[in-house]
């Protein structure tokens, strides 16, 4: 029993570091930055695992002098597995990115489980109690205990951050309507400038019918720079944000790496004053603006996707020589 004890301790001791790492800034490439913003009905998911491996070492320690603390130790890392299952769901399907700190967490998670059941199985027939009715109680719990742990996981684990993100209504237009348009366009494109006059001239006519989007689809690696001051004005700006989209394209004509005082210059004639996003914001913003570029296969800017949300139907325009002020009205009108 020895032996098992000692790995068992070794990999608690594992678990603490990585989630007291976890809770650091040491973690910040793959999917380290977003898998850490998520919490468990509002607790940090740090301090949730910092209390999990606490906690069972503590049971651990308990079974040593309560053995009927042994159910409770296979439901306690069975769970943990369940919750374990959850995590690698969200970085696989939901951030699309790995963090390693989380992915070593699971993985001591798992060997912790096979170490008590192994434990606990080599125990029972060295006592002889080994039989078909402990086996299906112990399988029963078990598998319980790791369904429990998925579901509670599942439903508890949310991103706060993101939901806030997700309610800054970047839209503008007519916003019950089914129609929508995006408008994919690259800072730095210098087609995408040229179409401009047509989508300014016809939107008078789309914000009418239309849910309108305009999405940074940056091409050229510099484009990033004017993003997070464009999602600002989208959000914050919307009266008069055709105005600040045209005063952005001619400063992207001087420089390609705009400071904040050449920013605030350009659209000083408007009346508006910049208010930064946090990083946050502009992170999660960009990731739903790649999100819709993968799903309407955008690979080139300008491109403007006419969709119907309701019959699911659309219609893409690219290039200079479709997207124009007639094509956008007729595309918009034949998906009404």
């Amino acid at each position: 029993m020895k032996k098992p004890l000692i790995l068992i301790a070794l990999l608690i001791i594992a678990g603490l570091v990585l989630a007291i790492l976890s809770g650091t800034d040491l973690c910040n490439f793959g999917g380290c930055t977003t898998a850490h913003q998520y919490r468990f009905f509002g607790i940090n998911l740090a301090h949730l695992g910092i209390f999990y491996f606490s906690a069972l070492g503590a049971t651990i320690a308990g079974t040593l002098f309560i053995p009927a603390l042994e159910k409770a130790l296979l439901a306690f890392v069975a769970s943990g597995v369940g919750a374990e299952i959850t995590m690698v769901h969200l970085q696989k399907n939901v951030i699309q990115a790995w963090c390693p700190l989380c992915l070593g967490i699971t993985v001591v998670v798992c060997l912790l489980a096979i170490l008590v059941i192994r434990t606990q199985y080599l125990e029972a027939r060295r006592l002889s109690i080994m039989n078909a009715k402990w086996f299906a109680s112990r399988f029963l719990l078990t598998a319980s205990a790791c369904a429990i742990g998925f579901f509670v996981s599942f439903y508890g684990i949310t991103n706060p951050e993101a939901t806030a993100a997700g309610q800054m209504e970047t839209s503008l237009g007519k916003q019950n309507s089914k129609v929508e348009v995006y408008v994919f366009s690259d800072w730095l494109c210098p087609v995408c400038t040229k179409i401009e006059p047509a989508i300014e001239s016809v939107f008078p006519a789309l914000e009418k019918r239309a849910k309108i989007f305009f999405i940074d689809k940056p091409v050229h690696q510099e484009a990033m720079n004017f993003v997070p001051y464009h999602l600002s004005f989208l959000v914050n700006e919307k009266p008069k944000y055709l105005k600040l989209r045209h005063a952005l394209f001619a400063l992207a004509q001087k420089s390609r790496n705009p400071s904040v005082d050449e920013v605030k210059l350009a659209i000083a004639p408007l009346g508006v004053t910049y208010k930064q996003l946090s990083f946050m914001e502009v992170t999660q913003m960009m990731g739903k603006s790649q999100s819709l570029a993968t799903q309407y296969k955008v690979n080139a800017t300008p491109t403007v996707v006419i969709t119907n949300i309701m019959t699911k139907s659309s219609k893409t325009l690219v290039g200079g020589k479709e997207i124009t002020a007639e094509n956008l009205l007729k595309a918009v009108k034949s998906l009404e």
